[in-house]
């Protein structure tokens, strides 16, 4: 399979973060995506097997080619994606997923529908967010009573009382 990330985008894409970040955007959850799909994803991939290395060019049980692998940070944990832990791995994939989409792996997504698995990030409330303002601020589809509904555990019952420092998932 090919992958590749172009520089542009990924430029655009490390803007768009660090101004998120800046806005109040935590780290994306350890867990954005469920192990159980990076699970269904390897096993397309690389029949499950995260310790593969195949001759391909491409590692793990994720298939990350050695550029996106050092691009997403993978380096930290291990010098090619075959040689990390499963859970490194995973989690090098997650910053892949969010730099370049469920497009990172694009036969295996479309075959498993993943394109309809949503991508989440979780933010931290600020003194004087409001929910209205924060679904204008990351165009949220379904404005402010979609966000209140997929966060209505941690919100609590009153869409009005958002607390400073709560965390929030934004799709």
């Amino acid at each position: 399979m090919y992958r590749r990330i172009v520089r542009s985008s990924v430029h655009a894409t490390a803007a768009t973060v660090l101004a998120l970040l800046a806005g109040g955007l935590a780290a994306a959850p350890a867990h954005a995506v469920s192990d159980t799909v990076w699970d269904r994803l390897a096993m397309c991939e690389s029949s499950g097997r995260w310790d593969i290395d195949t001759g391909n060019g491409y590692y793990g049980g994720l298939q990350i080619q050695p550029s996106t692998w050092d691009e997403a940070g993978g380096t930290d944990y291990a010098p090619l994606p075959h040689q990390a832990t499963r859970r490194e791995q995973i989690t090098v994939a997650e910053k892949i997923l969010r730099m370049q989409g469920w497009g990172a792996w694009p036969q295996c997504a479309r075959q498993l529908d993943l394109y309809s698995v949503p991508i989440t990030t979780t933010y931290v409330v600020q003194p004087g967010d409001s929910l209205s303002g924060l679904a204008a601020r990351f165009d949220v589809a379904g404005g402010w009573p979609a966000l209140y509904e997929m966060n209505r555990d941690a919100i609590g019952p009153d869409p009005d009382r958002l607390l400073a420092g709560t965390r929030i998932e934004i799709p």
